[in-house]
């Protein structure tokens, strides 16, 4: 297989419930080993795409290309079932089947797949394998169902929400295991709300809001799409006058160091030398991720808003 190959392409996707475009035209790329990263606040319409990719819900128009196959409808071929692995925000199994039974199980589903024993392994659950799935921590549950998405050596790989519930080390642990995903060529579509996770496995990054996409690009891209950079530093400076430098958009202190949101950073910090040049613990950095995302949503809104108020 070619590392370039195409393993998913929607085109144009749109999705009502009872009157309301939940999707408007959505348009995604995924290439084999590629990890991308679907952001976007509550009720963006993240699981409404993925549902539909899955052929949980149809859909009201567009193209759905999965595996290089198209797709019409809700329905999927067994054969393209077994290629695709899932593990959904919500999900559950039979609170009495042990971890090992829940692994013998999925196992039992595939031809090629993993064995229950390398499933139990796969999860980490080694010590818990005759402990029933009900009785396990909420951070021993999302690794079981990770494992289980990856029952049948998957091509393309859907996690919604994988890591919840996790501690710091079992997330750190999952990480690595999703990057194993991509060297081994699988394609890999993530939703999020942590966002250092984001930055930390995507290749490529789509903001989704109000049903539609309203940035795509690395997580690098991104946050050079924002209008600021962070400037912190401790001066003598007051409030005002740090407000009143070129660039400044807004100002905060906390336990002697001030931060500072600039438009301009370098003219910032070249005034900013000027007229304090006792300045120290100076640092000029791009905004974080989240903070990129904030204001890309907000933007967005504003926007809509604006559209509404024209109309």
């Amino acid at each position: 297989m070619s590392a370039l190959q195409t393993q998913l392409k929607v085109t144009g996707l749109v999705k009502r419930f009872a009157g309301k475009t939940v999707l408007a035209g959505v348009d995604l790329i995924l290439d084999a080993g590629e990890v991308l990263c679907i952001l976007g606040p509550n009720g963006a319409g993240k699981t409404t795409l993925i549902s539909a990719i899955l052929g949980l819900i149809g859909t009201d128009s567009g193209e759905i290309q999965l595996l290089g196959q198209p797709q019409k409808g809700t329905n999927r071929s067994m054969a393209l079932r077994q290629q695709c692995g899932v593990m959904m925000q919500i999900g559950s199994l039979s609170a009495n089947l042990t971890v090992a039974e829940q692994c013998d199980l999925f196992s039992s589903y595939y031809d090629n797949g993993y064995s229950a024993a390398e499933l139990v392994k796969l999860a980490g659950l080694q010590a818990q394998a005759k402990v029933r799935f009900g009785r396990l921590s909420g951070g021993q549950k999302q690794r079981l169902l990770f494992a289980l998405a990856l029952a049948g050596k998957p091509k393309l790989v859907f996690l919604d929400e994988p890591t919840l519930g996790m501690d710091v080390e079992a997330r750190r642990n999952l990480w690595q295991q999703i990057r194993q995903l991509k060297q081994q060529g699988v394609a890999v579509v993530l939703t999020t709300h942590y966002l250092e996770e984001a930055e930390q496995l995507a290749d490529r990054i789509m903001v989704l809001h109000q049903g539609r996409f309203i940035a795509n690009g690395s997580p690098q891209q991104l946050k050079e799409l924002t209008r600021y950079k962070v400037v912190q530093c401790c001066s003598s400076l007051t409030d005002a006058e740090l407000l009143a430098l070129p660039g400044a958009l807004q100002l905060s202190r906390q336990q002697g160091v001030i931060t500072l949101h600039s438009s301009h950073a370098e003219q910032t910090v070249k005034a900013l030398l000027d007229k304090d040049g006792a300045v120290s613990q100076l640092e000029v950095r791009p905004v974080a991720l989240e903070q990129a995302f904030l204001q890309l949503t907000a933007q967005s809104a504003e926007r809509s808003a604006n559209k509404e108020q024209a109309a």
